[in-house]
């Protein structure tokens, strides 16, 4: 059996070494897959690269946008030891729509990503990514909502209180809201607490789902 390839950066690997069929104990480094997903242009990428450390200082000036699915990986320490998330990039676009259930598929958590200067960003949250993520996704996976490029205070389209009365009204949505975030990548603010967060989230749901299991074999 050969050996995955990976991609020469050190934050960018290949599809195929992110299988997560596997559950965490019994995994040597505990890696996790995460998707981020959000309408072309909000800062996807920009987050992640800031928060692995390996954004550029002119990468605002230069910006390209994501073509399909970029991969990162990020470290993160928890209760469990450390964590690698598997980070699943996913192009916005509506060009790449069809082929994103694909990648959707098998996340341990998912971050919700819109402009904050922008307000078809987040409006499209809704009538595009969660009704992928409830059709391809199990029913509670963690999912953390942010806003992006809030160093633009003075552009805001999209009132913060608007989408917390939205998290708030679980009953109508149906969807395991973890959280809501105000974030911007050009001055570093919650980048990557954004991911820790995730990530602290999805390991206390799986010591929970185990505990669980646990009860019941006990009761039996």
């Amino acid at each position: 059996m050969t050996s995955p390839k990976v991609n020469n950066s050190k934050n960018i690997i290949t599809k195929k070494t992110l299988e997560t069929d596997m559950p965490l104990e019994k995994r040597r480094n505990h890696i996790v897959k995460v998707s981020i997903a959000g309408i072309g242009g909000v800062g996807k990428t920009t987050l992640c690269q800031r928060a692995m450390g390996t954004i550029l200082d002119d990468y605002f000036d230069n910006y390209k946008i994501t073509i399909g699915v970029q991969f990162f990986t990020h470290n993160v320490n928890t209760d469990m030891g450390e964590i690698v998330l598997s980070v699943w990039d996913l192009a916005g676009q509506p060009q790449f729509q069809q082929i994103m259930n694909r990648f959707l598929t098998g996340s341990k958590g998912i971050i919700l990503a819109y402009d904050s200067t922008i307000i078809d960003s987040y409006f499209s949250l809704h009538y595009s990514w969660i009704p992928l993520i409830k059709e391809h996704c199990v029913k509670d996976v963690p999912i953390l909502l942010i806003s992006t490029k809030n160093d633009l205070l003075d552009h805001r389209e999209v009132d913060p209180d608007q989408v917390k009365e939205f998290i708030n009204s679980k009953e109508e949505h149906g969807l395991n809201i973890i959280g809501f975030m105000e974030t911007s990548s050009k001055s570093n603010i919650n980048v990557r607490e954004t991911f820790e967060s995730l990530c602290k989230n999805i390991v206390q749901t799986e010591i929970n789902k185990y505990h669980q299991e646990q009860n019941k074999l006990e009761e039996n």
